[in-house]
């Protein structure tokens, strides 16, 4: 990965000097205090090629962990987190596969 010089302007778009918007997010890589959680839709298994499903099997039940929100996305069957640190709306038109009880989460 390419290492971004701390008086660039910021890859985010956000017009601001790196090391003043996320290099401080960066450097911490600690998952955000989770303030509120949205419980997704379990759905039945999709049909080959209708939509991306994403799976995960690392430790935990995290498939996508961001830095920059409060929020967590949960498993609607188990409450599992599927994701955190991110927007919904980040996430859109997929299924995230819960690896703790097995169930598809749609987005």
């Amino acid at each position: 990965m390419a290492k971004i010089d701390p008086d660039e302007i910021c890859p985010c778009g956000s017009g601001a000097l790196f090391k003043d918007c996320h290099r401080p997010r960066v450097r911490t890589n600690r998952m955000p205090e989770i303030r509120e959680t949205i419980v997704l839709r379990v759905i039945p298994e999709p049909d080959p090629n209708t939509k991306t499903v994403v799976e995960y099997n690392g430790p935990g039940t995290t498939l996508i962990q961001g830095y920059e929100t409060h929020i967590a996305l949960v498993c609607g069957k188990c409450q599992a987190i599927l994701a955190a640190g991110i927007e919904k709306s980040q996430i859109q038109d997929a299924v995230l596969r819960c690896k703790a009880c097995g169930s598809f989460n749609d987005t």
